[in-house]
């Protein structure tokens, strides 16, 4: 939820921006059809005349940050970006690769031997902004990142092209990837978190609207050691899974006060959780904000809070009543510090369904004197429960 203007600010302003003046390469049977020396920091596709079905590559060793403008392939034919002939390392600094103004891009790398197995390292945020949609990240390790390991939104400001009426933000695919030692932000930071921003246009207090995303795939990836939430999905639209993630060690350097150290963070509607392991998340293992949210078959190991808080929009404003629900199926929770799923879904269409979820805590009881299993706001939070277990372990029995 927290950006930095002053990233942004002190990344546009390196020196020595040159334009990577690479010439296509003659021969169409090799690999790369661009070769980027790790000198040059700027690859513009419209000034190289990079075509649908391109490859990008990289030249191995290590470099500074990477922007990518204007990189457009199509459905069919996407533009690669990858690495050649060794490892690229992109040293520490505020951002590694930024994308902008660009559609149909997959940045992914080859492992160069088995010491190598992500062929691209990053020392800096990946971002996809600046309009950018249709892009694929994967088998990308960010080894360090001052801010998050990625940055993907592009934030509304006075030019009508990034309003919500406008624009919004589909096709992300991020897979595979390895992301770990964040200093001060999230492992992904996917979508803007407010609901609007106030600006200055033209000496007139404007109101703009942040777009919304829809179709994106956030799966397999490993994250360790976070400094704030793990995964984090808002302003979602519709068409969102987050699936078969590995989450260890979030909220390790949170925001002040302590908030945002969660494992998965989702604000939005239509979103499909499942399959992820989140093992000892500094606050909740899942913060979740919205409407039709489906979430199965995740293992949620020593949360530092809830193994799962959730909520909706009626639960904030009633004039929103009438949300399809929730449903939380077939889940573990190990030794969460508080309950396994608090729920504060209000006024849905139907009842929350909440079925064959596994607790395990040290059978401590709650004020109101109930076993610290399920937890619900108030009789609004219309639900079914169905074939839960609780099982309680002793103190000297856990790990």
């Amino acid at each position: 939820m927290k950006y930095s203007t002053l990233a942004l600010a002190v990344f546009f302003s390196l020196p020595l921006l040159k334009p990577a003046i690479a010439l296509a390469n003659s021969d169409k049977s090799t690999t790369c059809d661009f070769n980027i020396p790790s000198s040059h920091y700027l690859v513009d596709g419209t000034e190289m005349n990079v075509q649908p079905g391109d490859t990008i590559c990289l030249a191995a060793g290590e470099r500074g940050p990477l922007r990518v403008k204007n990189v457009v392939g199509t459905q069919s034919q996407p533009i690669t970006i990858t690495n050649a002939d060794g490892v690229v390392v992109s040293k520490p600094y505020e951002y590694s690769i930024a994308i902008e103004q660009s559609k149909w891009v997959r940045i992914t790398s080859t492992p160069v031997g088995s010491a190598n197995p992500y062929g691209i390292r990053l020392g800096g945020t990946l971002s996809i902004g600046q309009l950018s949609e249709q892009v694929e990240v994967d088998n990308i390790e960010i080894y360090r990142a001052r801010f998050a390991g990625m940055l993907i939104k592009t934030d509304p400001n006075c030019s009508p092209a990034t309003w919500a009426e406008n624009f919004t933000m589909t096709g992300i695919n991020i897979h595979h990837n390895y992301i770990h030692h964040t200093e001060e932000g999230e492992g992904m930071y996917v979508g803007y978190t407010g609901l609007s921003r106030t600006l200055e246009c033209d000496g007139v207090a404007t109101t703009v609207y942040p777009h919304k995303l829809k179709n994106v795939r956030i799966h397999n990836n490993k994250l360790e050691y976070i400094a704030a939430d793990g995964i984090q999905l808002n302003a979602v639209q519709g068409d969102a899974q987050i699936t078969n993630n590995t989450i260890y060690r979030t909220g390790v350097s949170p925001f002040a006060p302590v908030w945002q150290n969660t494992g998965i963070q989702v604000g939005g509607d239509n979103v499909q959780v499942s399959g992820n392991l989140i093992y000892r998340s500094g606050g909740n293992g899942m913060m979740l904000d919205g409407d039709n949210l489906e979430i199965t078959n995740n293992n949620i190991i020593y949360a530092g809070e809830n193994g799962i808080f959730a909520r909706n929009a009626a639960q904030q404003n009633n004039q929103n009543s009438g949300g399809l629900p929730h449903i939380y199926k077939d889940n573990l929770f190990v030794q969460p510090k508080s309950y396994g799923i608090k729920l504060y879904a209000t006024n849905t269409s139907a009842p929350n369904e909440i079925s064959n979820n596994t607790i395990e805590n040290d059978g401590q009881f709650d004020a109101a004197n109930r076993p610290m299993t399920f937890s619900f706001l108030n009789d609004q939070v219309d639900r079914e429960l169905h074939n839960n277990h609780h099982y309680i372990v002793d103190e000297g029995e856990q790990d």
